[in-house]
């Protein structure tokens, strides 16, 4: 048969078994917040690369055509998201930019994740994200989406408010939103995690944020001491950016009566 893509593959490094075991997701998303979580949780940990996904619906961002991707040996491969697995922790991390460029597509992501977890015994799903609020926030709140009454109880026990949706919007979108129900439809605990973010810009603070939250809820100790170097150089970088706007503003603000020039002639 060959090697071949047609929807969704999985091609195994390994395929570790356990018993109880925890997926946590984290993709590309509003404000790179899942994304940089992800990535965080596999530096902190003892987490292996055991797993790569693969799916005909990839495309790189902004780009129409698919075509291949380079690492930093210049040698290539096809778009693709990996999978990462702690023994010890016994949690399995997908990360990756790639979600879907279709809704068949994104459900076909999300069925293989769902057989993936049945596979190598995995029980509980956690998605992470961002909210994006459109403004930036100091300290930013983490809001839990959920499906059943049972899931709504637990994050209520663990002070983790529940994302009420305004009328009229989406909610959580994307992979992070419609595992919840298609996990818990399949017999799995899925609680997905988003933290208040601006959106338009990768922000750090929010993936440290959302990090704790979930270290207590699943009990595990995940460190996110190297974001903080990130979030120094972003607000070094907004910093700048508010000044300039500042400058900018008073540069071409209207002029006030006692500002005005007159002129006799």
């Amino acid at each position: 048969m060959g090697f071949k893509i047609k929807g969704v593959v999985i091609e195994y490094l390994e395929k570790p078994k356990v018993k109880k075991g925890r997926l946590i997701q984290g993709l590309l998303g509003v404000g790179q917040v899942g994304l940089m979580a992800g990535k965080q949780i596999i530096d902190s940990t003892k987490a292996r690369k055991i797993a790569h996904i693969y799916s005909s619906s990839f495309l790189y961002p902004g780009v129409v055509l698919p075509g291949v991707v380079y690492d930093d040996k210049n040698l290539v491969d096809l778009h693709r998201n990996d999978i990462y697995f702690d023994e010890e922790k016994e949690i399995f991390i997908i990360t990756g930019i790639y979600q879907g460029t279709s809704p068949e597509s994104y459900f076909d992501m999300a069925e293989a994740i769902t057989e993936f977890c049945r596979e190598v015994g995995v029980k509980e799903i956690y998605t992470l994200g961002g909210y994006g609020i459109g403004k930036k926030i100091e300290e930013p709140a983490v809001y839990g989406v959920v499906y059943s009454e049972e899931r709504k109880k637990e994050l209520d026990e663990n002070n983790i408010e529940i994302l009420k949706a305004p009328d009229g919007t989406l909610g959580a979108t994307g992979l992070a939103g419609i595992l919840i129900p298609l996990g818990e439809k399949n017999g799995f605990k899925s609680i997905c995690l988003l933290a208040e973010t601006p959106g338009s810009y990768p922000d750090p603070k929010a993936s440290k944020t959302i990090l704790s939250v979930l270290s207590k809820l699943i009990d595990i100790e995940i460190s996110g001491e190297e974001l903080d170097e990130q979030i120094k150089t972003m607000e070094k970088e907004l910093a700048k950016m508010e000044e300039y706007e500042r400058k900018m503003s008073e540069m071409y603000k209207t002029p006030s009566k006692e500002e005005t020039l007159h002129y006799i002639g």
